[in-house]
């Protein structure tokens, strides 16, 4: 299928509904965007944004680093692997005069760091090494930086459990889990509108579409394009709920593979709330409700449910990754978000 094409016949400038961050279509979070700049105003030095996958921390993040009047700030998209790459990244920040006294060591990057008093944005940090870990705490302590990290909520539990002198110089902490049903709306509208058609979709599409994505930005983004791709392929140059169902009847599990053991719902549940995992991860997060958990028992548990087409394994760099079959996961995230 042709996009231009579907586009002309839509009378769409551009597609809407790109997994794309768009700062004139942020909506909601109202609360959690005061936080946060409060939060930077009083300087403090460790901050903690968590949320689950597409609930928008990305955006967040990006709104308030270009609605912030300091020029010195800096977004890291993406965590470096050693501490030395981080220095290096600031390094090449220094102005020509800075790296002359620099490279004759007349400072060090911390008092560099310090000097510049940076607010340093720090987006999948859920990926951070410990070694970095240790090395945000140690900049943050001798420094007058302030970090913004955000991650998966798996991000906070690590930090808890591995880094506790890190996690208790953390005072704020702000957890995304969905846009509030006027928020999400909205975001379909201000898409549309951007893109030159806002009255593309009805009132009880967009309402329908909110309740099948558990009010999760890019959830609401991808439904919105399969929406749009359906009515497309039905020549209906307006989306209406009719259309919006037939995306839920796709996508909607078996009733068999829904009536999971309590094990295997928990195991779709922490899966779908944390994101992909090895099976010594998952064995970690399940005892805490199941202490006497084996890693034998854990592994038959998910062989049972990947030959049942519950769960999908990917090898990733020698090690096993298992996944929810979106369909599934589809329906544990309106579950979880109700």
């Amino acid at each position: 299928m042709n996009d231009i094409e579907m586009l002309n016949f839509f009378k769409l400038k551009d597609n809407p509904f790109k997994l794309e961050v768009i700062l004139e279509t942020f909506v909601g979070y109202n609360l959690e965007r005061t936080k946060l700049l409060n939060s930077i105003n009083n300087k403090e030095k460790i901050i903690l944004v968590s949320g689950p996958t597409g609930a928008g921390k990305t955006t967040l993040l990006l709104w308030i680093y270009n609605n912030l009047k300091t020029k010195n700030k800096v977004y890291i998209y993406r965590p470096f692997e050693k501490m030395e790459e981080f220095e290096k990244y600031f390094i090449e920040k220094l102005s020509f005069f800075e790296r002359i006294i620099y490279k004759f060591k007349k400072f060090n990057i911390v008092e560099y760091l310090n000097k510049k008093n940076l607010i340093i944005f720090l987006d999948e940090a859920t990926f951070c090494d410990d070694n970095i870990l240790e090395w945000i705490k140690v900049i943050s302590d001798q420094t007058n930086c302030t970090f913004i990290l955000a991650g998966l909520p798996e991000l906070e539990e690590r930090l808890l459990k591995q880094h506790r002198t890190l996690y208790e110089r953390i005072i704020t902490k702000i957890y995304l889990k969905s846009l509030d049903p006027e928020s999400g709306k909205l975001l379909i509208k201000k898409r549309l509108e951007l893109a030159g058609n806002p009255n593309l979709f009805t009132e009880d599409a967009i309402e329908e579409i909110y309740n099948l994505s558990g009010g999760l930005p890019r959830e609401i983004l991808k439904y919105s394009y399969e929406a749009l791709l359906i009515a497309y392929r039905e020549k209906k140059n307006i989306v209406d709920k009719d259309i919006v169902e037939k995306i839920y009847e796709a996508k909607k599990p078996p009733t068999d593979l829904l009536k999971l053991t309590e094990k295997q719902r928990y195991i779709v549940e922490l899966i779908t709330k944390y994101g992909p995992k090895t099976v010594n991860e998952l064995l970690k997060l399940f005892k805490e409700r199941y202490s006497d958990t084996t890693i034998h028992a854990i592994s038959n548990i998910l062989k049972r449910m990947t030959e049942s087409k519950i769960l999908i394994r990917t090898k990733v760099k020698g090690k096993f990754i298992y996944d929810v079959v979106p369909a599934i996961k589809d329906y544990f995230i309106r579950e979880i978000n109700k």
